[in-house]
Protein backbone atom coordinates (compact mmCIF):
# COMPACT_ATOMS: atom_id res chain seq x y z
CA UNK A 1 0.00 0.00 0.00
CA UNK A 2 2.41 2.18 0.94
CA UNK A 3 4.34 1.88 -2.64
CA UNK A 4 0.96 2.10 -4.15
CA UNK A 5 0.29 5.80 -2.32
CA UNK A 6 3.71 7.25 -3.39
CA UNK A 7 3.82 6.33 -6.60
CA UNK A 8 1.08 8.03 -7.21
CA UNK A 9 1.46 11.38 -6.70
CA UNK A 10 4.93 11.37 -8.70
CA UNK A 11 2.65 10.55 -11.25
CA UNK A 12 0.30 13.35 -10.90
CA UNK A 13 3.11 15.56 -10.91
CA UNK A 14 4.54 14.12 -14.07
CA UNK A 15 1.27 14.42 -16.04
CA UNK A 16 0.84 18.40 -14.84
CA UNK A 17 4.32 18.89 -16.00
CA UNK A 18 4.24 17.81 -18.77
CA UNK A 19 0.83 19.02 -19.90
CA UNK A 20 2.30 22.55 -18.66
CA UNK A 21 5.06 22.09 -21.16
CA UNK A 22 2.94 21.13 -23.78
CA UNK A 23 0.24 23.98 -22.95
CA UNK A 24 3.41 26.30 -22.65
CA UNK A 25 5.06 24.96 -26.22
CA UNK A 26 1.46 25.64 -28.35
CA UNK A 27 1.56 29.42 -26.83
CA UNK A 28 4.91 30.29 -27.64
CA UNK A 29 4.24 28.87 -31.21
CA UNK A 30 1.44 30.63 -31.32
CA UNK A 31 3.22 34.01 -30.06
CA UNK A 32 5.81 32.74 -33.38
CA UNK A 33 2.97 32.61 -35.88
CA UNK A 34 1.93 36.08 -34.85
CA UNK A 35 5.02 37.34 -35.19
CA UNK A 36 5.84 36.24 -38.99
CA UNK A 37 2.40 36.52 -40.08
CA UNK A 38 2.71 40.52 -38.98
CA UNK A 39 6.10 40.41 -40.87
CA UNK A 40 4.27 39.12 -44.31
CA UNK A 41 0.84 40.70 -43.86
CA UNK A 42 0.90 43.69 -42.24
CA UNK A 43 3.75 44.96 -44.81
CA UNK A 44 2.71 43.83 -47.48
CA UNK A 45 -0.27 45.36 -48.35
CA UNK A 46 1.10 49.08 -47.57
CA UNK A 47 3.88 49.33 -50.66
CA UNK A 48 4.01 48.26 -54.05
CA UNK A 49 3.21 44.94 -55.01
CA UNK A 50 6.66 44.90 -56.82
CA UNK A 51 8.30 45.97 -53.27
CA UNK A 52 5.62 43.26 -51.82
CA UNK A 53 6.80 40.32 -53.76
CA UNK A 54 10.49 41.15 -52.79
CA UNK A 55 9.49 41.49 -49.31
CA UNK A 56 7.22 38.22 -49.44
CA UNK A 57 10.43 36.33 -50.67
CA UNK A 58 13.01 37.66 -48.27
CA UNK A 59 10.97 37.31 -45.75
CA UNK A 60 10.75 33.28 -46.72
CA UNK A 61 14.04 33.04 -47.01
CA UNK A 62 14.90 34.50 -43.59
CA UNK A 63 11.96 31.96 -42.48
CA UNK A 64 13.69 29.06 -43.95
CA UNK A 65 17.03 30.24 -43.02
CA UNK A 66 16.32 30.07 -39.27
CA UNK A 67 13.93 26.81 -39.14
CA UNK A 68 14.96 24.72 -42.07
CA UNK A 69 18.36 25.14 -43.72
CA UNK A 70 20.18 26.69 -40.49
CA UNK A 71 22.98 24.29 -39.44
CA UNK A 72 22.04 24.98 -36.02
CA UNK A 73 18.99 23.98 -36.80
CA UNK A 74 19.42 20.29 -37.08
CA UNK A 75 17.37 19.57 -34.07
CA UNK A 76 14.46 21.93 -34.68
CA UNK A 77 14.27 20.10 -38.00
CA UNK A 78 13.96 16.71 -36.76
CA UNK A 79 11.55 18.01 -33.63
CA UNK A 80 9.03 19.48 -36.14
CA UNK A 81 9.13 16.82 -38.94
CA UNK A 82 11.27 18.88 -41.23
CA UNK A 83 11.72 15.79 -43.64
CA UNK A 84 10.59 14.52 -46.95
CA UNK A 85 7.75 12.06 -47.11
CA UNK A 86 9.97 9.65 -48.45
CA UNK A 87 7.37 6.81 -49.56
CA UNK A 88 4.40 8.35 -48.90
CA UNK A 89 4.69 11.22 -51.81
CA UNK A 90 2.53 9.48 -54.30
CA UNK A 91 -0.42 9.28 -51.77
CA UNK A 92 0.43 12.72 -50.81
CA UNK A 93 -0.21 14.01 -54.63
CA UNK A 94 -3.14 11.86 -54.50
CA UNK A 95 -4.70 14.16 -51.95
CA UNK A 96 -4.46 17.73 -53.47
CA UNK A 97 -7.58 16.67 -55.67
CA UNK A 98 -9.46 16.45 -52.59
CA UNK A 99 -7.82 18.85 -51.07
CA UNK A 100 -8.49 21.36 -53.76
CA UNK A 101 -12.21 20.65 -53.59
CA UNK A 102 -12.99 20.18 -50.32
CA UNK A 103 -12.95 23.57 -48.65
CA UNK A 104 -14.68 25.34 -51.68
CA UNK A 105 -17.41 22.80 -51.84
CA UNK A 106 -17.67 22.90 -47.94
CA UNK A 107 -18.14 26.25 -48.13
CA UNK A 108 -20.81 26.54 -50.70
CA UNK A 109 -22.80 23.70 -48.59
CA UNK A 110 -22.56 26.05 -45.78
CA UNK A 111 -24.15 29.11 -48.00
CA UNK A 112 -26.86 26.95 -49.64
CA UNK A 113 -28.08 25.98 -46.07
CA UNK A 114 -28.08 29.54 -44.80
CA UNK A 115 -25.05 28.38 -42.30
CA UNK A 116 -22.65 30.73 -43.46
CA UNK A 117 -22.66 34.25 -45.16
CA UNK A 118 -20.64 35.30 -47.97
CA UNK A 119 -17.97 37.89 -47.00
CA UNK A 120 -15.96 40.01 -49.27
CA UNK A 121 -12.01 40.55 -48.94
CA UNK A 122 -11.17 43.69 -47.15
CA UNK A 123 -10.73 46.58 -49.41
CA UNK A 124 -7.04 46.41 -48.56
CA UNK A 125 -6.73 43.24 -50.33
CA UNK A 126 -8.71 44.20 -52.88
CA UNK A 127 -7.16 47.60 -53.43
CA UNK A 128 -4.20 45.64 -53.69
CA UNK A 129 -4.84 43.33 -56.06
CA UNK A 130 -6.16 45.85 -58.78
CA UNK A 131 -2.74 47.82 -59.10
CA UNK A 132 -0.14 46.37 -61.03
CA UNK A 133 1.33 42.95 -60.50
CA UNK A 134 -0.97 42.79 -57.08
CA UNK A 135 -2.45 39.19 -58.12
CA UNK A 136 0.49 37.77 -58.51
CA UNK A 137 1.93 39.36 -55.53
CA UNK A 138 -1.08 37.95 -53.63
CA UNK A 139 -0.87 34.17 -55.02
CA UNK A 140 2.82 34.22 -54.20
CA UNK A 141 1.86 35.04 -50.29
CA UNK A 142 -1.11 33.20 -50.29
CA UNK A 143 0.42 29.46 -51.97
CA UNK A 144 4.10 30.03 -50.35
CA UNK A 145 4.66 32.27 -48.04
CA UNK A 146 1.20 31.85 -45.47
CA UNK A 147 1.26 28.28 -46.31
CA UNK A 148 4.84 28.02 -45.04
CA UNK A 149 4.49 29.96 -41.90
CA UNK A 150 0.94 28.47 -40.60
CA UNK A 151 2.24 24.83 -40.99
CA UNK A 152 5.53 25.44 -39.13
CA UNK A 153 3.10 27.19 -36.83
CA UNK A 154 -0.09 24.94 -36.30
CA UNK A 155 1.26 21.13 -37.19
CA UNK A 156 5.02 21.97 -35.98
CA UNK A 157 4.72 24.38 -32.99
CA UNK A 158 1.56 23.52 -31.68
CA UNK A 159 0.62 20.25 -32.87
CA UNK A 160 4.26 18.46 -32.33
CA UNK A 161 4.17 18.60 -28.15
CA UNK A 162 0.87 18.35 -27.84
CA UNK A 163 1.18 15.04 -29.23
CA UNK A 164 4.03 14.23 -26.48
CA UNK A 165 1.25 15.30 -23.59
CA UNK A 166 -1.62 13.60 -25.24
CA UNK A 167 -1.00 11.45 -27.99
CA UNK A 168 -2.02 12.52 -31.42
CA UNK A 169 -5.28 10.74 -31.28
CA UNK A 170 -6.17 14.20 -29.30
CA UNK A 171 -3.33 16.48 -30.84
CA UNK A 172 -4.16 16.45 -33.84
CA UNK A 173 -7.89 18.06 -33.52
CA UNK A 174 -6.98 20.43 -30.86
CA UNK A 175 -4.21 22.43 -33.37
CA UNK A 176 -7.56 22.19 -35.91
CA UNK A 177 -9.27 23.36 -33.31
CA UNK A 178 -6.56 26.43 -32.75
CA UNK A 179 -6.00 27.05 -36.74
CA UNK A 180 -10.17 27.75 -37.19
CA UNK A 181 -9.98 30.07 -33.91
CA UNK A 182 -6.79 31.77 -34.91
CA UNK A 183 -8.47 32.80 -38.02
CA UNK A 184 -10.97 34.61 -35.95
CA UNK A 185 -13.77 34.05 -38.92
CA UNK A 186 -16.85 32.14 -37.45
CA UNK A 187 -18.35 31.43 -40.70
CA UNK A 188 -15.63 29.89 -41.92
CA UNK A 189 -14.91 27.90 -38.98
CA UNK A 190 -16.06 24.43 -39.97
CA UNK A 191 -13.90 25.12 -43.29
CA UNK A 192 -10.89 25.46 -41.30
CA UNK A 193 -11.52 22.59 -38.94
CA UNK A 194 -12.06 20.47 -41.88
CA UNK A 195 -8.98 21.41 -43.46
CA UNK A 196 -7.14 21.59 -40.15
CA UNK A 197 -7.42 18.03 -39.72
CA UNK A 198 -6.97 17.04 -43.19
CA UNK A 199 -3.54 18.53 -42.62
CA UNK A 200 -2.66 17.26 -39.57
CA UNK A 201 -3.50 13.82 -40.15
CA UNK A 202 -1.18 14.03 -43.33
CA UNK A 203 1.36 15.61 -41.33
CA UNK A 204 1.29 13.40 -38.66
CA UNK A 205 1.21 10.16 -41.13
CA UNK A 206 3.72 10.86 -43.94
CA UNK A 207 6.07 11.79 -40.76
CA UNK A 208 6.82 15.12 -42.95
CA UNK A 209 5.88 18.48 -42.05
CA UNK A 210 6.55 19.56 -45.67
CA UNK A 211 2.98 17.15 -46.51
CA UNK A 212 1.21 19.92 -44.85
CA UNK A 213 2.84 22.84 -46.92
CA UNK A 214 2.14 20.93 -50.04
CA UNK A 215 -2.08 20.32 -49.24
CA UNK A 216 -2.25 23.66 -47.06
CA UNK A 217 -1.04 25.22 -50.54
CA UNK A 218 -3.34 22.85 -52.72
CA UNK A 219 -6.56 23.90 -50.63
CA UNK A 220 -5.31 28.22 -51.46
CA UNK A 221 -5.16 27.13 -54.94
CA UNK A 222 -8.07 25.40 -55.17
CA UNK A 223 -10.13 28.06 -53.53
CA UNK A 224 -8.28 31.04 -55.22
CA UNK A 225 -8.82 29.86 -58.85
CA UNK A 226 -12.47 28.72 -58.27
CA UNK A 227 -12.63 32.18 -56.96
CA UNK A 228 -11.38 33.75 -60.40
CA UNK A 229 -13.71 31.60 -62.07
CA UNK A 230 -16.54 33.32 -60.40
CA UNK A 231 -18.10 29.78 -59.76
CA UNK A 232 -20.91 28.93 -58.76
CA UNK A 233 -22.32 32.72 -58.69
CA UNK A 234 -23.89 32.85 -55.71
CA UNK A 235 -24.68 29.36 -53.55
CA UNK A 236 -26.15 31.69 -50.98
CA UNK A 237 -30.38 30.44 -49.42
CA UNK A 238 -30.13 27.78 -52.56
CA UNK A 239 -30.77 25.25 -50.37
CA UNK A 240 -30.73 21.37 -51.51
CA UNK A 241 -30.08 22.57 -55.17
CA UNK A 242 -26.91 23.68 -54.55
CA UNK A 243 -26.23 22.43 -50.91
CA UNK A 244 -26.97 18.65 -52.17
CA UNK A 245 -24.33 18.29 -54.64
CA UNK A 246 -22.02 20.34 -52.64
CA UNK A 247 -21.91 18.34 -49.32
CA UNK A 248 -21.97 14.94 -51.71
CA UNK A 249 -19.12 16.29 -52.65
CA UNK A 250 -17.43 17.35 -49.76
CA UNK A 251 -18.18 14.08 -48.00
CA UNK A 252 -16.70 12.36 -51.00
CA UNK A 253 -13.52 14.50 -50.64
CA UNK A 254 -13.07 13.65 -47.04
CA UNK A 255 -13.21 9.71 -47.56
CA UNK A 256 -10.76 9.98 -49.69
CA UNK A 257 -8.89 12.14 -48.09
CA UNK A 258 -8.95 9.50 -44.93
CA UNK A 259 -8.28 6.58 -47.23
CA UNK A 260 -4.81 8.37 -48.61
CA UNK A 261 -3.59 9.87 -45.06
CA UNK A 262 -4.27 6.08 -43.92
CA UNK A 263 -2.36 4.58 -46.92
CA UNK A 264 0.56 7.34 -46.07
CA UNK A 265 0.46 5.87 -42.40
CA UNK A 266 1.13 2.23 -43.55
CA UNK A 267 3.77 3.42 -45.99
CA UNK A 268 5.68 5.42 -43.50
CA UNK A 269 5.07 2.52 -41.04
CA UNK A 270 2.97 4.34 -38.67
CA UNK A 271 0.91 2.74 -35.56
CA UNK A 272 -2.71 3.23 -36.09
CA UNK A 273 -4.11 6.36 -34.08
CA UNK A 274 -4.70 5.42 -30.26
CA UNK A 275 -2.21 2.56 -29.97
CA UNK A 276 0.60 3.40 -28.05
CA UNK A 277 4.59 3.36 -29.77
CA UNK A 278 6.73 0.91 -28.85
CA UNK A 279 8.25 3.00 -26.37
CA UNK A 280 5.24 3.24 -24.20
CA UNK A 281 5.02 7.25 -25.00
CA UNK A 282 1.69 8.78 -26.45
CA UNK A 283 2.92 8.31 -30.25
CA UNK A 284 6.34 7.76 -31.88
CA UNK A 285 9.32 10.03 -31.33
CA UNK A 286 9.90 10.52 -34.98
Amino acid sequence: MHNIHGKRPARASSLSVRIGAGLAAAGWGLLIWMFWQTLLVGFTFQIDPRLAMAWTALVTLIFLRVYAWGPRARRMRARLRVRSPGRTWKWLLATVPAMMVLPHALWVALLSFGLAREAPLPDMITKFAERPYGELAFWILALAALPLVEEFAFRGWIQRPLERVMGADAAIPASALLFSLMHMQADAFPVRLAGGLVLGYAVFASRSLWAGLVLHAAWNAGVLAITLLEWPPDPTGKGWAWGGPAAAITLVAMVWCAWCVKKMQDDAGRPPLGQPAASGSPVASS
